[in-house]
């Protein structure tokens, strides 16, 4: 029973022709996700966009702009009737194949978690907070995300020293940074993607990271940081593949 989360970025096809941003995210956030978490295996969800300006053209949510995290207390529910039943799993009717599926592409990954690392110091108890307050206030989606998407180079070390970096130093150097909650790290388990309501197996990175942040904006000058250190740069420079997005907080959906 491994717990983990269902990824889905989106987007509209460039030759989608009558599909608007704004209709489809009517659907998605107003149908679609409610479908979803009303399952008994996918009680939570949280809804994001990209942020503007991104930090670089070239980075993944500068090409998708939606993404929505799904938490699976078991992963292994994807493989359920009930769970295969929804749209995009099996075949919408045909209104919705045509208005949204075969304007769009979604990829999707689920993941199996390999650790949770939480800010020491934005969990503990402020002046006069109590331990419900704190749990209240931390629980939940923070208001910015990093979705990191990262491959190492095959081969045990390489794996291995992509790990180490992880939970040796690149989490403990984030909790300087202003806002930081936590990290959520996964091992990605199985990844398809409906493109245009077709159903292909796209090369994808085996590993995913989700960072969290409060605050008023990122804390861009630690993140730079982050990626300067020497055992930053080895692991980096070895990646074979790296998709990073960007996020803000658009709504989340059931209890935390």
């Amino acid at each position: 029973m491994p717990p983990g989360v269902l990824w889905v970025s989106s987007r509209i096809l460039p030759s989608a022709p009558t599909l608007a941003p704004q209709s489809f995210c009517t659907w998605y956030e107003e149908t679609h996700i409610q479908e979803v978490t009303s399952l008994p295996g996918v009680p939570r969800a949280a809804r994001y966009e990209a942020l503007s300006p991104q930090p670089s053209p070239t980075t993944w949510s500068s090409l998708v702009p939606w993404l929505t995290v799904y938490e699976m207390p078991d992963v292994d529910y994807r493989s359920t009737e009930e769970f295969k039943e929804l749209d995009g799993q099996s075949r919408p009717g045909q209104e919705l194949l045509e208005g949204v599926f075969r304007q769009a592409r979604f990829d999707t990954r689920f993941c199996e978690e390999v650790q949770w690392f939480e800010n020491p110091v934005s969990s503990a108890a402020g002046d006069g907070e109590t331990s419900e307050e704190v749990k209240k206030k931390t629980e939940g989606p923070a208001k910015f995300l990093i979705s990191a998407a990262l491959q190492p180079a095959d081969g045990e070390p390489a794996h291995a020293d992509f790990d180490r970096w992880y939970r040796e130093e690149h989490l403990a150097f984030f909790t300087r940074a202003p806002g930081y909650r936590r990290s959520r790290r996964y091992r990605v388990v199985d990844a398809t993607a409906l493109d245009g309501f077709e159903r292909i197996r796209p090369e994808v990175p085996c590993y995913l990271a989700l960072h969290e942040f409060d605050g008023e904006e990122l804390p861009w000058g630690v993140l730079r940081e982050s990626a300067e250190t020497e055992w930053a740069r080895r692991v980096m420079g070895g990646l074979v593949r790296e998709e990073v997005g960007w996020y803000r907080l658009k709504r989340r959906y059931g209890e935390w």
